[in-house]
């Protein structure tokens, strides 16, 4: 009897709040903290800083654990410390939900890979991108009297392009004009996340809620949410994680990666096959795999994880239970 595919786990839902130096991160950061604590949650904090002190810290309930990454970035220079950091906060804390500050510097797409692969074999899941944009920031960037620095504005373009909600941020900084002006260049960047204007990063509880909660109950009725992998329909970047539940064919695995749709960016996990003893880990990235043989170290599921923008999540489940059939 084949198995069905199903996440046998709760996973621990992970949000990345991003955007520029001076953005914002850290006051919703405060904020969406002491809503965690109010809901009975047990929440974690991964806090980046490319100097070597982390000031924005002190700011932080002390009942939250914390773990610092300092003197680099980490989606570059410090990424593989992040990986192990981040596994090391699940091991020791097992938080309900883990919020990654990232610093003003960061691309956050080379963080999703990073917490997909992770999430192989910790039980965590990328669930929401959050990126801050100080409108007086942007609205002196597009002023025709300045001209915008392109590396600058290319990584701005980035951190806005990844997000799921888009906070403008500092809108009593601006004129009318000049807001209708972020927010249509922002909108270029990116048409399909939501977009708030906020003035101290302050959103209504129900966006927060839509940010951190992964299964159908509130957030406040569960003290550990149960993490689906469903990702949210109006997602342009979207992880889509399920278990393999049993060894599948090699030719015909290895077919289906290499025709999913252009949309799919990159997928990766780990494998076992029918006409082979081994266990594999695969990649799959601009239409090439490759397979790794390995030897887990204790009880690691078979998974796969793939990354890409609007994917059709249906298409996905029946592809695969035909592939596992």
């Amino acid at each position: 009897m084949k198995k069905a595919l199903s996440d046998k786990s709760p996973k621990i839902p992970v949000v990345i709040l991003a955007g520029f130096l001076g953005s914002g991160k850290t006051t919703l950061l405060q904020q969406w903290l002491q809503w965690s604590l109010d809901a009975g949650m047990k929440p974690a904090v991964v806090m980046n800083e490319v100097g070597d002190v982390n000031l924005d810290g002190q700011l932080l309930p002390e009942d939250v654990a914390m773990t610092e990454l300092l003197n680099g970035c980490i989606c570059c220079s410090i990424r593989g410390d992040f990986s192990l950091k981040l596994y090391e906060l699940v091991q020791s804390e097992r938080p309900d939900i883990i919020y990654i500050e990232c610093t003003g510097i960061a691309q956050p797409m080379e963080l999703v890979d990073s917490i997909t692969e992770i999430s192989l074999y910790s039980d965590v899941v990328l669930n929401h991108i959050v990126t801050l944009a100080d409108a007086s920031h942007l609205a002196a960037m597009l002023d025709e009297g300045e001209k915008p620095n392109r590396k600058l504005m290319n990584l701005l373009q980035e951190q806005v392009r990844a997000a799921q909600l888009i906070l403008v941020n500092k809108a009593d900084r601006v004129n009318e004009a000049q807001l209708e002006a972020v927010q249509r260049e922002l909108r270029a960047w990116n048409a399909e996340a939501d977009m708030l204007v906020t003035e101290r990063a302050a959103i209504d509880r129900s966006r927060w809620l839509d940010a951190v909660q992964t299964g159908d109950a509130p957030a406040e009725q569960k003290a550990k949410p149960d993490c689906t992998s469903r990702p949210h329909a109006h997602d342009k970047v979207t992880v889509w994680t399920r278990a393999i539940p049993q060894a599948v064919d090699s030719e015909r695995f290895e077919r289906w990666l290499l025709g999913q749709p252009s949309n799919v960016y990159r997928a990766k996990g780990i494998v076992t096959f029918t006409d082979t003893t081994k266990r594999y880990m695969f990649q799959y990235a601009y239409r090439a795999t490759e397979f790794v043989p390995i030897m887990p170290q204790g009880e690691v599921e078979d998974v796969i994880v793939m990354i890409g923008e609007q994917m059709d999540v249906a298409e996905l489940e029946r592809s695969l239970r035909d592939v596992c059939q």
